[in-house]
């Protein structure tokens, strides 16, 4: 069945037309079968042992995490995450996101499989680079940024990849429910509700793993983690606020483009200095400290909205359902709602 659909893969972007659309989808093509074709038996690279010890126990725990998504919480997991690719880099993918200089709109990129979402990802970094530079050449705030996992959402077994070993235990772990959680549902075109599922699921799964292995304090450090989180992405979220009643308010106040530049500036420079005073006493480390020192612009405090809108909803959701599979059962009729039907439920949530 899966040849089939590789096969299909390949036709509809045969059938694509323009130059740039076809040499997007060829280097996609390309990136994803060099990491199929690369692929190794999780099992037989712990028989080796080649890998240093560090990256190895990391593999035992990915075994162990996939085993417990599938026989602790009920999720569908087939075999991904049972073989094992180096990449040879440090991200497996660039996605490059981008907004209008005076607005929060995110642009949309449309695919076959995924339907539109708000970036766009490429295998090398130099053409990330590339298509940022030639949307701020078209005016608007741009970036692009490295990703160390993606799933192909159930087209094939996803598998653990160099990017994922670095990475403590309990980050580990968060990242590879986050991904099963989207092998679980998907919904094409829609970001938002995608992302905050995903997060919803790898909030409450990993609760559930470190409480039966006993790590009670792993969780509570990692609560308090996330705590912070939510501090910065309050603080976002009033920026954000202060933007759109910026960009929506400057028809009426005839306010210029350099006008409209100075306040945007102020804006990032308020969030920064609150963030600043907010996390003061946080230490090395210290959530969202790499993201304040980047250059600020619409794109940056886009995906941050994009990720989280709806993880309060889906959480309180996921409770009231009482297991992950009845769960899973009720959000799969979720998705059976119209577009603003579905908005509305989960802002009412």
């Amino acid at each position: 069945m899966k040849s089939v659909l590789r096969i299909a893969v390949v036709a509809i972007i045969v059938s694509l037309s323009g130059c740039s659309t076809v040499a997007y989808y060829s280097q996609a093509v390309r990136g994803q079968a060099s990491i199929l074709l690369s692929r190794r038996s999780v099992d037989d690279v712990l028989a080796e042992a080649r890998l240093p010890a560090s990256q190895l126990q990391k593999l035992q725990l990915v075994q162990e995490v996939v085993a417990f998504a599938r026989n602790g919480l009920g999720m569908d997991v087939g075999d991904s995450y049972s073989s094992y690719v180096d990449t040879g880099r440090d991200y497996v993918v660039w996605n490059v996101f981008a907004a209008p200089e005076f607005s929060l709109q995110m642009k949309t990129f449309c695919y076959p499989i995924a339907g539109c979402v708000s970036y766009r990802g490429y295998f090398a970094e130099e053409d990330a680079q590339a298509l940022t530079r030639e949307l701020q050449a078209d005016g608007y705030d741009a970036f692009y940024g490295g990703i160390k996992a993606y799933s192909t959402l159930g087209w094939f077994d996803d598998p653990v990849l160099n990017t994922f070993l670095n990475m403590s235990d309990v980050q580990l772990a968060a990242l590879l429910f986050h991904e099963l959680a989207h092998k679980q549902i998907y919904l094409p075109g829609n970001t938002q509700f995608n992302e905050s599922f995903a997060t919803a699921v790898e909030r409450a799964a990993l609760e559930q793993w470190l409480a039966q292995r006993g790590e009670q304090q792993a969780f509570a450090t990692y609560m308090k983690s996330e705590a912070r989180r939510q501090q910065v992405l309050a603080l976002i979220a009033t920026t954000r606020a202060a933007l759109q009643l910026l960009y929506e308010s400057a028809p009426q106040q005839g306010l210029s483009e350099r006008s409209l530049r100075k306040e945007k500036a102020r804006l990032f420079a308020d969030l920064r200095e609150n963030y600043g005073v907010l996390s003061r006493d946080w230490g090395p480390g210290r959530a969202f400290g790499g993201w304040m020192a980047s250059d600020l612009n619409n794109a940056r405090i886009g995906t941050i909205a994009d990720y989280n809108a709806w993880v309060p909803a889906f959480t309180r959701r996921l409770q009231a359902a009482g297991s992950f599979p009845a769960f899973f059962a009720a959000t799969h009729t979720l998705i059976q709602l119209s577009p603003r039907e579905l908005q509305a439920t989960l802002n009412q949530d």
